[in-house]
């Protein structure tokens, strides 16, 4: 089970990152139902961590316009299990996608500081 918080009206899960030769972090990434590939991370994050380029590709974003965005592979946590998972540079905050929580049920008590959790099915 993994649990977040609603705040500001947004909703924050941790994602705990898993990097060669360090010690694991997380980092809050806000749930984006809209967005239906895994995780993002401001390109910047994404230099910081180094991780590995994978592929790049178009994408279509929330306003309409398209963009080359690349794309590059973190291992993390997830559910106590570790994965490989694709992160898109992109954007200035962290989102998480439906891709990663494919399989999860989702919960949240919309209000501040209400709870969120994610079940697997």
């Amino acid at each position: 089970m993994i649990y977040g918080k609603v705040r500001d009206g947004r909703v924050i899960v941790p994602v705990v990152f898993r990097l060669a030769s360090q010690p694991d972090f997380f980092l809050d990434f806000i749930i984006d139902t809209g967005f239906n590939d895994h995780l993002t991370l401001p390109p910047q994050a994404v230099s910081t961590m180094n991780l590995p380029l994978y592929s790049s590709t178009e994408a279509r974003l929330a306003d309409g316009s398209k963009a080359l965005l690349s794309i590059h592979l973190a291992t993390i946590v997830w559910d106590g299990i570790e994965r490989l998972v694709p992160v898109l540079a992109a954007g200035y905050e962290p989102l998480l996608g439906t891709s990663l929580m494919a399989g999860y049920h989702l919960e949240i008590d919309f209000q501040d500081n209400g709870l969120v959790s994610l079940e697997q099915l």
